[in-house]
């Protein structure tokens, strides 16, 4: 009984994706079919872009229309210390001989990689395999005049071995037809809604907001969440032809991703999904989610704003990256530009350090250190902290970081045990001043609510950031963030 209940739930999820894909198969075309692809020129093997510098632009298809792009694939090979490549390279498609393209964005993220990470996934527009680096593209993209798509390498390294299939049929079009759009946002810095009271939509995360007429699609949404937060109880807001109130209005934002009750474990179905949830090191979580509109394309005539909702505590800065796709009958006539590749880095370049695994560099030395265990409710993040005596001078702590590199750096300094200020400095920047906080007495009071100090960046030397602390005879730290802001040369 369970196997046949099993075969009628894969059934009932194929089925409406079945419709949506083969609906018209059977209609013939005068039509002729084509593929630009990676192939050796020369009939050889070498079937990719060997090599691809940084600033510049390879041309993977540029043709007069009318026609119609029906499949796109890619990989590349991965090389070690290039964790982000797929966030460096630039995806751009170009419609109507137009000078502004109507996608551009990272390359991953436009495959529904968030994050900078590989992960498979299948759904019906978009699927990747097995291997994780098999991006596909199925988005039907129609154009009456000219295509033309590219890459552009925005990191400092070389791309190597980078492999395309653009399969695409040339012929007349209908009448009618929406150009294909997609739009890439992030904040790396997000901060919750203090109100709750929103019936206007003010302060929301917006998604898409454009001009002209068409329907959207769908989207991809990946958030960095910091410990403490839950990024899933805003409402989705969509306000259509210039509506003042929403003009449709959802009930929270794992709704609007078709799931209920937050997120468990990792899917992905035809229209909707969760293919990355992460816990990380530091209590915080990684969730990449997705919706297509496939059999629901919200349509406009003048314009749309997809806007949500993000109601955490206005303390926490969370990290948002979108990417809307929609359909418009007219390229886009401008568009923001994209963040610097080394200011474009997924949040999960970020790395947390517990304190106590710096104990036993300490004491090899010479600096008097041990790592403390504590009881869960005392709110360390690695139940315990460093304690540090200085003897009255300044001491460094070395932080270990994965690569070289510029980093910023943020410590989390123990509370309780300071007898005064501490001052805390990497090398090149001004040190910073930490004071004992005073927990207020009318409420319970933990370590947990002890904020992370931004100390300002610094280079990494021989594999690690070093931090120099005085002040206090008795120092603590919880932990420490380090961000790589900028790649080593």
């Amino acid at each position: 009984m369970r196997v046949f209940f099993a075969a009628l739930l894969v059934v009932a999820l194929l089925i409406p994706a079945a419709r949506a894909d083969l609906g018209d198969i059977a209609q013939v075309r005068d039509r002729t079919s084509h593929r630009a692809s990676s192939y050796d020129r020369t009939g050889c093997n070498e079937d990719s872009i060997v090599s691809f510098a940084p600033g510049t632009t390879e041309v993977l298809l540029d043709t007069p229309g009318p026609g119609r792009i029906t499949h796109i694939w890619m990989t590349l090979a991965r090389f070690p210390g290039h964790e982000f490549v797929a966030r460096d390279i630039t995806l751009r498609i170009y419609w109507e001989n137009s000078d502004v393209p109507s996608v551009e964005v990272p390359l991953g993220d436009f495959f529904g990689l968030g994050h900078g990470r590989l992960y498979t996934y299948q759904s019906l527009p978009m699927a990747v395999g097995a291997n994780p680096v098999a991006m596909n593209c199925y988005w039907p993209m129609p154009f009456y005049k000219h295509a033309r798509i590219e890459l552009f390498n925005a990191g400092n390294r070389s791309i190597r071995r980078l492999y395309y299939n653009i399969d695409y049929e040339l012929g007349e079009i209908p009448p009618g037809q929406g150009l294909f759009h997609a739009l890439y946002k992030r904040n790396r810095a997000l901060p919750g809604q203090s109100h709750l009271n929103n019936t206007t939509g003010a302060d929301n995360y917006v998604i898409l907001e454009t001009h002209g007429r068409g329907h959207y699609v769908g989207c991809t949404l990946a958030v960095d969440a910091l410990p403490g937060s839950w990024w899933g109880e805003g409402d989705e807001m969509i306000f259509i032809d210039g509506a003042k109130t929403p003009t449709i209005i959802g009930t929270g934002s794992e709704d609007y991703f078709c799931n209920a009750w937050g997120y468990k474990n990792s899917f992905s179905y035809p229209f909707y999904g969760a293919p990355l949830l992460e816990d990380k090191e530091d209590g915080g979580k990684l969730a990449v989610v997705y919706r297509w509109h496939v059999p629901d394309p919200v349509h406009f005539r003048t314009h749309i704003k997809v806007t949500m909702e993000h109601l955490w505590e206005s303390h926490l800065l969370n990290d948002y990256t979108t990417v809307a796709y929609w359909y418009q009958t007219e390229p886009m006539r401008e568009r923001p530009p994209l963040p610097p590749a080394e200011q474009n880095q997924p949040g999960g370049a970020m790395r947390y350090v517990d304190a106590t695994s710096l104990e036993a560099d300490c004491r090899d030395r010479g600096i008097q250190a041990r790592a403390l265990t504590a009881n869960l409710d005392q709110g360390y993040a690695g139940g315990g902290w460093l304690e540090i005596k200085t003897g009255g001078q300044p001491v460094e702590l070395r932080i270990p970081v994965p690569r070289p590199g510029i980093y910023e750096v943020k410590a989390k300094p123990v509370n309780h045990v300071l007898a005064g200020p501490i001052r805390m400095s990497v090398p090149g920047s001004e040190p910073r001043v930490f004071e004992k906080i005073v927990p207020p007495a009318e409420k319970p009071w933990t370590e947990g609510e002890v904020p992370f100090v931004s100390l300002g960046t610094a280079r990494s030397v021989d594999g690690y950031v070093a931090v120099t602390v005085s002040g206090s005879p008795v120092i603590g730290f919880d932990g420490f963030r380090v961000t790589q802001v900028e790649a080593g040369r």
